[in-house]
């Protein structure tokens, strides 16, 4: 069985049901955003470093959110958090945009090339505070923060489509 096809075994084991996630899920090659010493734990159901402080989230966290997003393909879609853009580029597989903001110029720098590389034309990234959002191309028909933030920001409200949906954890 191959690494992707065996995360995906695991993420229904613990309750993941979306066959759009589990699609995106396998159709991002995990081992492509984190760096290449820890390349053969990437298909690990653990959050992973990514430098600067950073990690990128265990897969179970990005299919969980994901999921509770409800999407059905034809959003725009803001995250916050780029971190090595997976969480992009797995959100890019099931929605027409994505629109992501990193406050670590770095970061954001690779995760842009990252996705550029891929392929992944439907992904905006942006350096900024995400606290802010992304105000000139609001509104957003979902909200994803990857950040742990002590309150959502009211900016993000404000950016949110009536009757979307954001997922914070708080």
């Amino acid at each position: 069985m191959s690494a992707p096809s065996f995360l995906n075994a695991q993420l229904q084991s613990r309750g993941i049901r979306s066959p759009v996630v589990l699609g995106a899920m396998r159709a991002v090659p995990r081992q492509l955003f984190v760096p290449d010493p820890l390349r053969a734990n990437a298909y690990d159901d653990n959050p992973l470093p990514i430098g600067h402080d950073q990690t990128i989230s265990q897969p179970y966290i990005v299919a969980f959110m994901t999921e509770a997003l409800m999407l059905t393909g034809d959003e725009r879609v803001l995250e916050i958090g780029t971190g090595s853009g997976y969480q992009a580029a797995v959100l890019a597989e099931i929605v027409e945009r994505v629109f992501t903001i990193e406050i670590v110029p770095q970061l954001a720098l690779e995760a842009r090339e990252r996705l550029k590389r891929m392929h992944y034309d439907n992904v905006q990234v942006r350096v900024g505070d995400g606290s802010r959002g992304w105000p000139e191309e609001a509104p957003f028909d979902a909200i994803i923060v990857t950040a742990a933030p002590e309150q959502v920001p009211e900016a993000l409200i404000d950016q949110l489509v009536t009757g979307g949906r954001m997922i914070v954890p708080v």
